[in-house]
């Protein structure tokens, strides 16, 4: 169940976070970052984003919010130059107005779960705090290693971009207040590498099935769904429903997205009558905080989830993000889909699909700045337990978990994985839809 006071991260989905145009012509469409100024009220904010608040406490909080970061995207924006129609001059990013700016960063849409990262789960072993087998969710593992040479940077490609290529799915789908980004960042890898596999156009799968049944560890780790869990689980579920041809992914217009679960019903009936239409034969993870593999990867393989520190992102309209390392808690699951360097700035990117909507940064894209350094560019995530904070000891006693690692802005170089032989299921069905219910318990994911 969504709490009451991120409602609104549903009803803000379908609102304008970044239109054209200036408010002072079109009181109805919100400023852009050169538009903008401390002369934008809360009320006008309330207006553009279609927003209400009838708890006069609830109202007096998001104002008080809502003036915070608007000085902060002001403060940010004065350090920049930006022509008349906005164009940034010299490189870097502006920040902007959008459906997040009267959100506290801890209330932005997230859902990655740590449990399965091993430099984490391997301090909880050796406390006692699971088992083994619950870091799939009680599933056989469907990990594969890479399949491809990996060679030096220099030699890859100048640029790729698997969305210019129409091999990624051209709508930007938003989660939502649901902590689901896994689910998203896994069903688009696996529409992006049937597009490249087939040569077809992506096709719209469903994120509602992977994000309600997939197995999440009943322990320190939280529920699943909702409370978050990880690509690596979603991918390995998928594989193992297609092994067992129980299953597979569904097309979205036979299974829609539902961001609240008041709405939902028993995992057992989401796909009660539907035949699913892909399936995959495994994943594959790369090795962590490699900035050779990832780029490799991008080049050719395709498309790649990640999961990244978002903290910084919410008030992101354009540029080439930079948060110099000051954000080291991942928190979120995306696609990145290609990497380049800015024609105008020379600065060096990844781009990244995310899933906050198609009106959140570029058309839906964030570009965070890349440099051939990454994987030595690292700061520590100090707060291991956020998306695990039920780890308990065989005693019941809290485990102090170690900080971990993460390289690249963002973490962008943290955690990546892609799925393996994604493919067509036959037109009659491989599959006569899941069998058994989702195995979890507890909770704690970050969402």
């Amino acid at each position: 169940m969504i709490h009451p006071r991120y409602a609104f991260l549903l009803l803000a989905a379908s609102a304008a976070v970044s239109s054209g145009g200036h408010a002072g012509k079109d009181p109805t469409v919100p400023p852009r970052a050169h538009e903008l100024d401390k002369s934008y009220t809360f009320e006008q904010y309330l207006a553009h984003y279609k927003k209400a608040y009838d708890d006069p406490d609830e109202y007096a909080r998001r104002s008080r919010i809502f003036e915070r970061n608007l000085n902060t995207i002001l403060r940010h924006n004065g350090e920049k130059k930006m022509t008349k129609d906005g164009n940034i001059v010299g490189g870097g990013y502006v920040m902007g107005v959008n459906a997040f700016t009267d959100v506290d960063i801890e209330e932005l849409p997230t859902g990655y779960n740590k449990l399965v990262r091993t430099a984490w789960s391997s301090q909880l072993l050796e406390d006692g705090a699971l088992k083994m087998e619950r870091l799939l969710g009680g599933i056989q593992s469907y990990s594969k290693p890479p399949d491809f040479e990996t060679e030096d940077v220099s030699s890859l490609p100048a640029e790729i971009d698997w969305e210019g290529e129409g091999k990624v799915n051209p709508t930007v789908p938003n989660q939502g207040g649901c902590g689901s980004c896994w689910s998203f960042a896994a069903t688009a890898a696996i529409e992006s590498h049937l597009a490249i596999a087939t040569g077809d156009d992506p096709v719209s799968l469903s994120e509602q099935n992977v994000l309600q049944c997939t197995p999440n560890p009943d322990q320190c780790g939280g529920t699943g769904d909702c409370a978050g869990a990880t690509v690596e689980l979603a991918l390995n579920y998928v594989a193992d429903l297609t092994a067992k041809k129980q299953g597979g992914m569904f097309s979205i217009h036979d299974v829609p997205y539902q961001g609240s679960s008041e709405t939902w019903v028993e995992c057992d009936d989401v796909t009660s009558g539907k035949k699913p239409v892909v399936g995959i034969e495994g994943w594959t993870k790369l090795p962590g905080n490699d900035y050779k593999a990832t780029m490799n990867a991008v080049a050719k393989v395709g498309p790649v989830a990640i999961a990244v520190s978002a903290g910084n992102w919410g008030f992101y309209e354009k540029g080439v993000f930079d948060n110099d390392g000051s954000d080291a808690i991942v928190n979120h699951a995306v696609l990145l889909v290609g990497y380049g360097v800015d024609e105008a700035t020379g600065e060096k990117y990844y781009k990244i699909r995310n899933s906050w909507g198609p009106k959140f940064g570029e058309d839906g894209y964030i570009r965070i700045k890349r440099t051939d350094e990454d994987d030595n560019l690292c700061g520590m995530d100090d707060q291991p337990l956020v998306g695990i904070d039920c780890a308990l000891d065989d005693d019941g006693n809290k485990v102090v978990v170690k900080p971990d690692k993460v390289c690249g802005i963002s973490a962008v170089l943290f955690d990546v994985s892609y799925p393996v032989g994604v493919h067509y299921l036959d037109k009659l069905g491989e599959a006569d839809g899941p069998k058994g219910s989702k195995s979890s318990s507890g909770s704690g994911s970050y969402t």
